[in-house]
């Protein structure tokens, strides 16, 4: 769901075609997944006839959809934290240096610390980071980030490029 997430957050456009090559997925599981993003409140899409592909509307979060099965809203809200952490981490102005602490406590206050590290480190596996490099003595250290570049994914390393 991550890799789908990202994709969409790299690309104008996303096909069944770059579904299929890349995540190895029917059109069927493919709609299954832009409909858990769609859920979780961080993907809107449309289909364009034109272009045979999925356009991103909106990559804003907006309200998740409440589920009565309490494991999938529960599924659903950490899909949207990591989703959103994402997005985040990807627009996060490297000059700034923001500590990743912070940047995390400023977009998702009241989530425990614990969740924070499990967060972070579940974005690992997908080739996010961010690391501290300290100053000199007359200057502070800061914040860095490595965010995969579009196809540059380490849980996927069969992804082959297409048009984005």
């Amino acid at each position: 769901m991550l890799s789908v997430y990202h994709l969409f957050l790299n690309c104008e456009e996303v096909s069944f075609q770059e579904f299929t090559l890349n995540f190895g997925v029917s059109r069927r599981t493919a709609l299954r997944d832009i409909q858990l993003l769609r859920q979780a409140g961080v993907l809107g899409v449309q289909w364009d006839r034109a272009r045979k592909a999925f356009v991103p509307v909106t990559l804003e979060p907006f309200p998740l959809e409440n589920q009565e099965n309490q494991t999938r809203q529960k599924y659903l809200e950490k899909l949207r934290r990591l989703c959103i952490l994402m997005c985040r981490m990807s627009w996060e102005d490297y000059e700034d240096g923001m500590n990743k602490v912070e940047l995390y406590r400023e977009i998702l206050p009241g989530i425990p610390d614990r969740t924070r590290q499990r967060d972070f480190k579940e974005l690992e596996k997908l080739g996010y980071s961010a690391w501290y490099e300290p100053g000199y003595d007359d200057e502070p250290g800061r914040w860095y980030y490595e965010i995969p570049s579009t196809y540059g994914l380490k849980t996927i390393p069969q992804l082959k490029p297409m048009e984005c």
